[in-house]
């Protein structure tokens, strides 16, 4: 009970953030909760000394409940669609991850960045944010100042894809799933993918979680070849503990459920509207963990890294998509 006891508050404020952001963000439809929901908590944190009781609750939002909504929202898709989705998707997922760890690497050797540094941004980049990072820092002897740098500068630049992609979603005019590959291929975090694919609607929605968890997916093979090069040249271990992230299997199993009839539409539309409301908590959890001081820390070399796969990932991405999709 006292882990509970724990979480509470943080659990509290941002419960309030959200529905805040939700009123504002019917207000101002333009705008939407989700981008109200993380600049209250960006707001709030940088211009508040908020005490460390809040902690344990906002890290429990976002860690744990925004696998809880993926899995909900997988409820709201049949498995014809993600079949669909996947086969439009999967060669654009495919030359993206490869190409911006390569692109990374490559500017980080230009640079003269730490190897391992290059590695981490490239893949955080390419594949699905922290995540990513965590799980190859399991398999490599990376420091701990080089897993924060790197996670810094991919946090850096998903909080600004958040803002930016809805912009460009409606200045380009992309049919759904043309939007809903982009956002799914290129935004870095999963947390940032569904809220802006939601935020520009539900089709939009839909595509773009299906997609980011397809390259997700990417995580193992990834893993399994830096563990690969990386024992061989004694450089790192064989443990690929987490590589596999399991709530896809959550998503999967809703998904059946839903699509053999075992859920109805009613309970899916319930569970979809459940798993928006638990997003928009989780992005307000995001902006009360962005420390504009941390990010300031960062050296320009690891900042033209980040940029440069970031760059790369969104123009590249959204070129296969025009001539494929």
């Amino acid at each position: 009970m006292k882990n509970v006891k724990t979480m509470i508050p943080g659990v509290l404020l941002i419960l309030v953030i959200s529905i805040l952001s939700k009123v504002l963000g019917e207000f101002f439809p333009s705008i939407g909760g989700v981008i109200f929901a993380l600049l209250i908590g960006i707001i709030i944190t940088n211009s508040v000394n908020i005490d460390e009781k809040y902690n344990d609750g906002i890290d429990v939002v976002v860690k744990k409940w925004l696998k809880a909504a993926i899995i909900l929202l997988g409820a709201t898709l049949s498995f014809r669609s993600i079949l669909d989705i996947g086969a439009h998707s999967i060669l654009v997922i495919l030359f993206v991850v490869a190409g911006g760890i390569l692109v990374t690497l490559f500017v980080g050797k230009l640079l003269k960045i730490d190897h391992t540094l290059a590695l981490l941004i490239g893949a955080g980049t390419s594949i699905c944010g922290a995540t990513a990072i965590s799980v190859i820092k399991g398999v490599l002897h990376a420091k701990e100042s080089i897993v924060a740098y790197a996670i810094s500068t991919i946090f850096f630049f998903n909080i600004m894809a958040t803002f930016l992609y809805p912009v460009f979603g409606h200045w380009l005019q992309l049919s759904a799933l043309q939007m809903g590959i982009w956002a799914g291929v290129s935004i870095h975090d999963t947390s940032s993918v569904v809220a802006v694919g939601y935020l520009l609607g539900d089709d939009v929605g839909e595509v773009a979680t299906t997609v980011k968890l397809v390259r997700t997916l990417f995580i193992l093979p990834i893993v399994l070849a830096i563990a690969f090069i990386a024992v061989r040249k004694n450089e790192g271990t064989t443990s690929l503990k987490g590589a596999f992230p399991l709530f896809v299997l959550g998503f999967l199993l809703m998904s059946g459920a839903y699509s053999f009839g075992l859920i109805s539409e009613n309970i899916s539309a319930y569970l979809g509207t459940t798993a928006k409301f638990l997003i928009l908590m989780v992005m307000a959890g995001v902006g009360l963990q962005v420390q504009w001081k941390n990010i300031r820390s960062l050296g320009m070399k690891p900042f033209i890294a980040g940029l440069t796969a970031s760059l790369f990932v969104g123009v590249f991405s959204l070129l296969l998509i025009l001539y494929l999709v």
